[in-house]
């Protein structure tokens, strides 16, 4: 009962406009992530473009939240700049695994996979840092690092 009461309490201290407008962005992210930038069956070439567009909605999703009015409580900020951080780190993810899909060879495939996976990870982490900002539709990143079944 303790955790609901905290995360209720993220949200009414935030000022206002920060959680709808962070989750209208995110909304729209999720949008584009499984539309026009959505991921086939796997990753490669073709996806370059993708991921660069991927990489600069975060990096705008990431600027536009710092620029709005910040939480008055410390524990507030702390928890949205934990957030802002792991938007980092993702995007840094995402230009990494571009970096090893422009660099690839044949028979690297383990190694695209395992970036894949780090990129996955890093957006669960997101979404969970989301959570405990008081963030809705910016922990809900299950379908970012989506692929396609074959």
């Amino acid at each position: 009962m303790l955790l609901g009461v905290a995360t209720l309490g993220s949200c009414s201290s935030s000022p206002p406009g920060l959680v709808e407008s962070a989750d209208k962005k995110c909304d729209t992210i999720t949008d584009r992530f499984t539309g026009d930038l959505a991921y086939g069956q796997g990753l490669g070439p073709d996806d370059l473009t993708k991921i660069q567009k991927r990489n600069a909605l975060i990096r705008d999703l990431r600027k536009d939240i710092k620029e709005l009015p910040q939480p008055d409580s410390a524990s507030d900020r702390a928890a949205l700049n934990t957030w802002l951080g792991k938007l980092d780190a993702y995007a840094k993810e995402l230009y990494t695994m571009h970096s090893t899909i422009q660099n690839l060879k044949p028979g690297m495939d383990l190694l695209l996979a395992l970036t894949a996976n780090i990129v996955k990870d890093s957006a669960d982490e997101t979404g969970a840092a989301a959570k405990k900002a008081g963030l809705h539709s910016c922990a809900h990143v299950k379908r970012w690092e989506y692929l396609s079944p074959s």
